[in-house]
């Protein structure tokens, strides 16, 4: 059929594509004619009948609306992120007759914008939104973020008719990926669960490469799985170890950085469309909301840090009396307080730069000794050490450890008070004796080395 005339109709950027047909899916994808205005957007590397990624790179959800609209008769619309264009493309494709059994044709329209249109993204149909209402109901109703995520998954778990959903964070400093979150059916059996493991760090960044130009890899038929195994076998190997046979995966992006990725496994493969659509706008505002919550994460961590030396602060040990206090059943614990000798000498002569570089020495005599966790810089030259669950032999040993390591540097020396405790003693009563036994040890130094004692 000669298509040119209607296309010549059209005012927006229009072609009409054509899908053969092989079997349930389908071979090569045309652009069989288009306006002026596609060749304008296009370029002049546009030509009639030229298969579409010769023109620009394939995308197999994009294939998969070409096939869904030719093919099997679906008006098919969409706003997505187009990573190529630095935009966004309004697209539709609406079902043309074909008078050719293995060949189906299809209208396809788009316009451009430079930014994400709200009013576009709302354009979805009932169910789609029906869909990401609740999700955003569920994440800003529940009563902590890590629970809002967890609902946001079940709904999507269900919704997709999926075994799993899922969100990987990409942790570059430490070169990790970490599941941030996962939902499973009840059915799904254990061996057939994703491994943990088999998610390295660097097969997740194989993903963004993958992504190229698209916003989304779809996996629903061994069409799509035999592309995935030219493109990336590794990958491809390790979903079929763990029994995946679709997937849907999309970006978690803030500020165009990808920060994770949300994806289902498994999922009814009739309601493709709706999933990567629902997809699309949960990841959308998902990716902005774990962006933040591990902003603030990071920002009340940062706050329990002291900066010089890299162990908790007093603000970080206030916090875990409290703790310690509220708890209803109480454990062993064992408190230290110590005090490092001679440090105003060594800033008073040579300066404060120096006197930082014994407080750092300080510091990793300690760390070598007792838990990140259980130390605390609590003022100048005061560090407090807390140990919970340790039986009194074990507590006695690290601090003969402590005096030890300190007097092999001719540098460092404290003046030590510590109180163990079976758990039955006040807190506030371990610290005041914690600390005039420290006291007492920094008054002995001082005795034997009075030129070194505080004015």
């Amino acid at each position: 059929m000669n298509y040119q005339n209607f296309v010549n109709t059209v005012s927006m950027p229009c072609c009409v594509l054509s899908v053969e047909k092989r079997g349930d899916s389908y071979g090569e994808i045309r652009i069989v004619c288009f306006n002026e205005a596609y060749k304008a957007s296009m370029g002049p590397g546009c030509r009639e009948n030229m298969l579409y990624y010769d023109l620009v790179p394939q995308d197999n959800k994009f294939e998969d609306y070409c096939f869904r609209a030719a093919i099997l008769h679906q008006r098919m619309h969409a706003y997505v992120e187009v990573k190529a264009l630095n935009g966004w493309i309004d697209q539709t494709m609406i079902p043309l007759q074909s008078d050719c059994e293995n060949l189906g044709y299809c209208q396809f329209i788009y316009e451009f914008t430079q930014d994400a249109e709200a009013d576009r993204m709302a354009s979805v149909s009932v169910d789609v939104a029906e869909t990401v209402i609740e999700a955003c109901i569920r994440m800003m109703g529940s009563r902590d973020f890590r629970s809002g995520v967890d609902e946001v998954m079940r709904l999507i778990l269900d919704t997709a008719g999926a075994e799993a959903s899922r969100v990987m964070l990409v942790d570059h400093n430490n070169r990790k990926a970490v599941c941030f979150c996962q939902q499973c059916c009840e059915e799904l059996v254990s061996s057939r669960e994703i491994d943990d493991d088999a998610i390295s760090y660097d097969l997740i960044l194989t993903w963004e490469s993958m992504l190229g130009v698209s916003n989304a890899i779809i996996i629903k038929d061994t069409h799509d799985m035999q592309d995935i195994e030219k493109r990336n076998p590794a990958w491809a190997l390790s979903l079929r170890q763990n029994g995946i046979r679709t997937l849907v995966l999309l970006p978690l992006r803030r500020d165009g950085t990808v920060i994770g990725y949300l994806y289902v496994v498994n999922f009814d493969v009739t309601k493709t469309v709706e999933i990567k659509e629902s997809l699309e706008l949960i990841s959308f505002f998902l990716g902005s909301e774990i962006s933040n919550h591990l902003l603030l994460r990071r920002l009340e961590e940062i706050s329990q840090i002291d900066v010089l030396t890299g162990i908790n602060n007093r603000r970080a040990m206030i916090q875990r009396v409290h703790r310690m206090n509220s708890e209803s059943c109480k454990s062993p614990y064992g408190v230290v307080n110590i005090d490092l000798n001679g440090l105003k000498v060594v800033n008073d002569q040579e300066g404060h730069e120096a006197g930082d570089r014994l407080l750092v020495q300080a510091s990793e005599i300690l760390k070598k000794v007792y838990y990140q966790d259980d130390l605390y810089r609590t003022g100048g030259d005061e560090f407090i050490v807390i140990t919970e669950n340790i039986n009194q032999d074990t507590f006695e040993r690290k601090l003969e450890k402590l005096r030890s390591d300190a007097e092999k540097n001719s540098k460092v020396s404290f003046a030590i008070g510590e109180f163990w405790s079976d758990g039955s003693d006040d807190l506030t009563a371990a610290f005041r004796c914690a600390d005039e036994r420290m006291y007492a040890d920094k008054n002995a130094y001082y005795d034997r080395h009075s030129e070194l004692r505080r004015r």
